[in-house]
């Protein structure tokens, strides 16, 4: 790895890379807020996934009695290695060295100058991209699905038969069929509210949901005839416009309901042959209910800094961003890697509901 051929320097970088937030355009920052781990082969076992137990009130100076530790449900995985790249090749290169002697020629050529910066700047942009929306991709299987797995129509000639199932209690799987015409969809998020709380564990108080299967919700006269009788009263609104996420969770609040979280994300996915595909990575026939407004962690560990090498190499939130040049064929390359592995918390006390097919849960998907 030789030193970048582009005017490139190590503070410039950094202040590139550190200026990037991770998951801006995404969701799983919220739904997985990055969670650091200093090893390769995580275990997820969390006292959070323990039913609470009360304390006793005893005396002073008295010995406080000892309580049975509860074996919890655990999963185990393994970080996964991100990596993308960008390459500029040597015609790229020579336009590049080209414009900068027709920029410091002429000094007020104000775009000029900044078609240079960008032509240095935009890979490290679409790499940072490139892991941002990977980590989208996994983080939203896995909160739709409670595992993860590795799809040829996702992961291309990497796809394997590798699952991670995050042992989330096979009780916590419903389903109920929201597009029939007697749907009740609040009436089926307080049952699955009640079965969480019934087994004394922290009850779901969020539930996420496809923006497209919140228009289904909105759209049932049960819906209209719940909300209504606390909206219209506190609003004087018509009924026409009573019907709003924003109604629906001051109905669902008032009644201590779950909130629902609309869920919007798209990504776009590129084969080696440069063809794009649009996936939409939660998926939409499911709602999971959760007791905090997360559904658990994106584990990361730094990508080690390399030494002896020319290479141009900076730490940003989770990831490392390398620039490094090739002279035999002459290249320049742009490279982002993380270690990295969404996962499942408060396991026992998430509802994952199938709101499609009301036969088996099929993983969500309408039969």
């Amino acid at each position: 790895m030789n030193k970048p051929l582009f005017d490139l320097d190590i503070p410039g970088m950094q202040a590139e890379v550190s200026s990037y937030q991770p998951g801006r355009a995404f969701a799983w920052p919220v739904l997985f807020p990055l969670k650091y781990t200093p090893k390769f082969d995580i275990k997820g076992i969390e006292g959070e996934d323990g039913i609470p137990i009360a304390a006793d009130r005893v005396a002073f100076n008295v010995k406080s009695p000892l309580k049975t530790r509860k074996k919890v449900g655990s999963w185990s995985g393994e970080l996964d290695k991100l990596s993308v790249s960008q390459e500029k090749d040597e015609k790229k290169i020579n336009e590049y060295e080209d414009l900068k002697t027709i920029a410091a020629a002429n000094t007020e050529d104000k775009e000029a100058a900044q078609y240079l910066v960008d032509m240095v700047y935009d890979d490290i942009k679409f790499v940072n991209d490139g892991i941002d929306a990977k980590v989208e991709i996994d983080a939203l299987r896995i909160g739709s699905l409670a595992k993860k797995t590795y799809p040829a129509s996702i992961e291309g000639d990497t796809a394997t038969e590798d699952v991670i199932d995050f042992n989330v209690p096979e009780g916590n799987f419903k389903f109920s069929k929201w597009s029939g015409v007697n749907a009740d969809p609040i009436a089926d998020v307080k049952t699955w509210q009640k079965y969480i709380s019934g087994k004394g564990l922290k009850k779901p108080m969020f539930a996420f949901i496809d923006e497209d299967m919140l228009d289904v919700v909105l759209q049932k006269d049960k819906t209209l005839k719940r909300v209504s009788t606390i909206v219209l009263n506190a609003t004087g609104l018509q009924a026409s416009d009573i019907l709003t996420i924003e109604n629906l969770n001051r109905y669902m609040k008032q009644k201590g309901f779950p909130q629902f979280v609309s869920l919007d994300s798209t990504v776009l996915i590129q084969d080696k042959k440069g063809n794009e595909t649009t996936v939409r990575p939660w998926n939409k026939n499911v709602v999971v209910l959760s007791p905090v407004p997360r559904l658990g962690y994106t584990y990361f560990k730094p990508v080690p800094i390399i030494k002896n090498t020319d290479a141009m190499q900076v730490r940003g939130a989770f990831s490392k961003t390398t620039v490094y040049s090739e002279l035999n064929p002459m290249l320049e390359v742009t490279m982002c890697e993380a270690y990295v592995q969404p996962a499942l918390s408060n396991r026992a006390s998430l509802i994952f509901a199938n709101v499609d097919n009301a036969a088996a849960w099929a993983d969500g998907v309408s039969a």
